[in-house]
């Protein structure tokens, strides 16, 4: 049986008029008992899940609310009926936004299952405040995230690169675990230029630190970040935990308005050809500066940098074998 998607909830969506009274018209969730899918009379979009028996307070943002535990009146098969459901209502200012509720709100559908303990459904509802409502500004650039992506998807481990995906080991790489660092960097230029704290470039006591380097083309041609984020979430089919991390890293990488950012593309082709490893050692840089000097930021032109093939760490699950070998069996 395949996973449950946000396009499954969109077509049961598709399908529910909104009530002329008070309430919510739902359907069931495919293959999911305990979760609806429907309009409220208000126009909003609601997701039931199963009632919180430890529920946590509820929660206003600007474009959601969302409640662990409240009783509901709901239009189902053509019943009305009273039931304690966990609740959470979309407020819609433009379609832009429900499909990639909808796929949020699949991943947390997954991550609860069929039968969630006390306090798990409040926990999935703090997961949706962070992609919804992040309380930290965007940390990176659509096109950084979306080198990430392909890194993530191409790697020998997919699984071993979303644990390390800005893990809380190094906040100066995008990947960290026990003793490897990896610095993702892309370009649009003709030229391999990327832009460096010069912290990425210095060594770090017990780890080897590496950077992956592709160039690229925004194109309407290419992938868009929404299709990798489908595809990685395929990819990690059955681990709900892990395709939660994903969204929850789109929306802390591009703040608030993710979702506007899902369609941008850029040619994934040549961005996995021009795939090269650097040692951070080799990149051009300058003097340490004086300790009053708290950040330098370099921008590089590393063509002329050495490239090389490590055989361990992080390093060596993103190198130009290890994505080849990953497209192929991909295929």
């Amino acid at each position: 049986m395949s996973e449950l998607t946000g396009a499954d909830l969109l077509g049961e969506l598709r399908k529910v008029v909104a009530p002329a009274a008070a309430g919510f018209a739902v359907r069931d969730v495919p293959s999911s008992p305990g979760y609806k899918v429907g309009r409220g009379a208000d126009g909003v979009i609601a997701l039931l899940t199963p009632a919180d028996p430890q529920p946590e307070p509820p929660t206003r943002l600007r474009t959601l609310d969302l409640d662990p535990r409240v009783k509901v009146t709901i239009e189902d098969g053509g019943r009305t009926v009273e039931a304690e459901h966990g609740l959470v209502r979309l407020r819609l200012d433009d379609d832009e936004l429900l499909e990639p509720f909808l796929g949020v709100a699949a991943a947390i559908i997954r991550l609860l299952g069929r039968r969630p303990s006390p306090g798990q459904v409040s926990a999935g509802m703090r997961r949706l405040v962070r992609i919804f409502d992040p309380a930290q500004p965007p940390r990176g650039s659509v096109l950084g995230l979306w080198a990430e992506l392909v890194l993530v998807l191409h790697s020998a481990d997919p699984r071993a690169l979303v644990d390390a995906w800005h893990a809380h080991v190094d906040a100066r790489f995008d990947f960290s675990a026990e003793g490897s660092r990896l610095e993702a960097k892309a370009t649009t230029r003709d030229a391999r230029v990327h832009m460096f704290n010069l912290r990425q470039l210095k060594p770090v006591t017990g780890a080897e630190v590496h950077v992956a380097s592709m160039m690229t083309t925004e194109t309407g041609a290419g992938r868009s970040v929404g299709e990798l984020v489908e595809q990685l979430e395929s990819l990690l089919s059955g681990d709900g935990a892990r395709q939660m991390k994903v969204h929850t890293m789109v929306a802390d990488t591009l703040g608030s308005d993710w979702a506007r950012h899902l369609g941008r593309k850029f040619d994934e082709r040549q961005a996995r050809e021009s795939l090269v490893l650097l040692e951070p050692a080799q990149v051009p840089q300058v003097e340490e500066p004086p300790s009053e000097v708290l950040e330098v930021s370099l921008t590089v032109d590393c063509t002329d940098v050495p490239t090389v093939r490590p055989s361990r760490g992080l390093a060596a699950l993103v190198g130009p074998v290890a994505a080849r070998g990953r497209a192929v069996g991909a295929r």
